[in-house]
């Protein structure tokens, strides 16, 4: 029984520390936005390209000082994520039936050891915490993935209003109305702050960093360098959203090329819980050998252990190649 705790507790800290480092994990957006940005604005005036880094900062998200900081950040990230996923208003709702089914699914666990309060709460938190994290960042790709889909065409939409003559803080508003999804709303916010009188670059600061999609905030880079120092921002935009929609179909290719791969680790990380239920309606004995025999304990730990190196060395290789 000490050993399943043991278990329990590692188990709990790892994904603990494994949540917090993917929250507070800054997206290397920075970077390829800096990489990018010679090769596509070579037709902004050299007063543009020299503002470029100060460009790249200011959309790029502030760096809090102090754990506090980069804790309260975090939060009001989550928070106005979940309100871009349209969870903001059953968000207490959500939260409250995974917590429910999560802790129910905990005491139907500890009822069957020897300590049931400590591993009902120990798996509790688990459970929640797992099941939290995997819906948000799912929805958060979802989302995410729904916005950079959107974007070229977007980008197409603004170009031609502003070769029109149109100025660009009206443009944003004439392409949201053309535009469905998670992109268009967020062009109509823009648009409504800029009805306010708000000034087009802290606005499109502001969203850069409401936004996790570092084309986006490439995109809040070159019109803010081209509203201040001028430029061809019809012609840089088009260039913009040619370069992205190569990439798109270059990461189709290679989602294809690596589908197989993917279908494995989703396969295999399914193959150990499904067992043990199995186990576990089929024969209760073995089962319960598994969970309370040191000798079953040691057995699962190392073929749970086992799995997950493999999943963790696939799942690299996969990152690697995308």
């Amino acid at each position: 029984m000490t050993t399943l705790l043991t278990i329990l507790v590692f188990l709990t800290v790892f994904v603990e520390v494994l949540l917090i480092a993917a929250f507070f994990r800054t997206g290397s957006g920075g970077k390829d936005v800096a990489k990018r940005l010679a090769a596509i604005m070579a037709d902004v005036t050299e007063e543009a390209a020299a503002d470029a880094d100060a460009a790249s900062v200011l959309v790029s998200r502030e760096e809090p000082e102090g754990f506090k900081g980069r804790l309260t950040q975090t939060v009001k990230r989550v928070k106005a994520d979940c309100d871009a996923f349209g969870w903001g208003k059953n968000l207490g709702v959500r939260i409250g039936l995974i917590a429910l089914g999560s802790f129910l699914l905990a005491m139907a666990v500890g009822r069957m050891t020897a300590y049931p309060f400590l591993v009902t709460m120990s798996c509790g938190v688990l459970f929640f915490a797992v099941t939290c994290a995997v819906l948000y960042l799912r929805a958060r790709q979802i989302w995410s993935a729904d916005l950079a889909a959107s974007l070229p065409e977007a980008i197409d939409s603004i170009a031609r209003i502003c070769r029109a003559g149109v100025p660009a803080q009206t443009a944003f508003g004439l392409a949201a109305q053309n535009l469905r999804g998670a992109l268009a709303t967020e062009l109509a916010t823009v648009d409504q702050w800029l009805k306010l009188g708000v000034p087009l670059k802290q606005v499109l600061q502001e969203s850069a960093t409401r936004v996790p999609v570092p084309d986006y905030r490439f995109f809040c880079v070159i019109v803010i360098i081209s509203q201040e120092s001028g430029g061809r921002l019809a012609d840089t935009l088009e260039r913009l959203a040619s370069t992205l929609r190569d990439r798109a179909e270059l990461a189709l290719k290679v989602q294809a090329k690596t589908s197989e791969a993917r279908a494995s680790i989703k396969i295999v990380s399914c193959l150990v819980p499904g067992v043990l239920i199995y186990q576990y309606i089929q024969a209760p004995a073995d089962f319960h050998f598994l969970v309370t025999d040191p000798t079953g304990l040691k057995v699962l730990f190392y073929a749970a252990a086992s799995v997950a190196a493999g999943l963790l060395i696939t799942w690299a290789m996969v990152r690697r190649i995308q």
